[in-house]
């Protein structure tokens, strides 16, 4: 059963890839973007994944990012992220290496 976008979520991973430390982190957040008056107070799901580089955790610079409208959509897609995490990272590399 689809919970509401009104239930809280916080789900914490930490993975290694290749010796590199990943964190992946699923959280209930506001949407703050929005341009008009009618979007207030517009909340959405999202998992982002964050590289460590040395001791720092690089909150500035996801590595990847995916919204959902529902809790259920946003666990799925967490437990998704943390199975796949060496093909995520793979590819985001690739993917960027191309563009950059």
């Amino acid at each position: 059963m689809d919970h509401t976008i009104d239930q809280d979520l916080e789900l914490k991973h930490i993975s290694e890839v290749d010796s590199e430390k990943f964190f992946i982190s699923t959280i209930k957040m506001e949407v703050r973007h929005s341009w008009l008056n009618q979007h207030h107070n517009v909340n959405v799901y999202e998992t982002m994944v964050f590289e460590k580089d040395g001791g720092k955790v690089m909150y500035e610079s996801s590595l990847f990012n995916r919204r959902y409208t529902s809790y259920d959509n946003a666990v799925e897609g967490h437990d998704y992220v943390v199975k796949n995490i060496e093909k995520i990272v793979k590819t985001t590399r690739e993917c960027r290496a191309k563009i950059l």
